[in-house]
């Protein structure tokens, strides 16, 4: 009787450490992502992700912009990941889609403030306001245990909604929040 105690005691025990030891291989289900350190000058942002599986996430993110466009902005994100070679390799490779809305204003160079649009008399220093934003591209997500590093490039189109007659729609869309390059630098913590 003392040795079914015990061998059941053992057989227990060690599907315990085997559940226990498979978990260390399990990927990660939820993640922060804070912006880039190098992108502060322009904007500060976080995100929170949410695996469904292996291959599938789900971010929403929001980004606070300042300088000539302060505003905000936040965005539904879609993600399909690509192990590298091999499981046991660090890196994925995933694409994405994005969908969001945002606010921008605009503070304009005093230097700048008094430039008009060919020559009618209109000044640019009006906000863009509300817009609309979708997007997409590829990336690379880097895991270094809990912590990670991640960069991903593609297209984002934003088009904004009741814009005024005239605004800066060049520096909108070249350098601020409605760029169409997306081009960003990630880090954070996974768990």
């Amino acid at each position: 009787m003392k040795k079914k105690v015990l061998l059941t005691l053992f057989v227990l025990f060690s599907l315990f450490v085997c559940t226990e030891s498979r978990a260390q291989y399990l990927d990660p289900h939820f993640a922060i992502y804070l912006t880039s350190p190098l992108g502060l000058l322009s904007k500060g942002g976080v995100k929170a992700e949410y695996r469904l599986n292996l291959q599938h996430a789900l971010l929403l993110s929001y980004t606070q912009y300042w300088g000539y466009f302060p505003g905000y902005q936040s965005a539904l994100e879609y993600r399909i990941y690509f192990a590298a070679h091999s499981r046991e390799s660090n890196s994925e490779n995933f694409i994405y889609g994005k969908a969001g809305l945002g606010y921008a204003g605009y503070t304009p160079n005093s230097s700048n403030n008094q430039v008009t649009s060919i020559d009618d008399n209109h000044t640019n220093d009006k906000a863009p306001g509300a817009y609309a934003l979708a997007g997409g591209g590829i990336g690379r997500h880097i895991n270094f245990g809990w912590f990670f590093i991640e960069l991903n490039a593609g297209l984002k189109f934003a088009q904004v909604t009741g814009q005024p007659r005239v605004y800066n729609e060049h520096l909108f869309y070249v350098t601020g929040p409605g760029s169409i390059a997306d081009f960003n630098f990630h880090f954070g913590i996974q768990f």
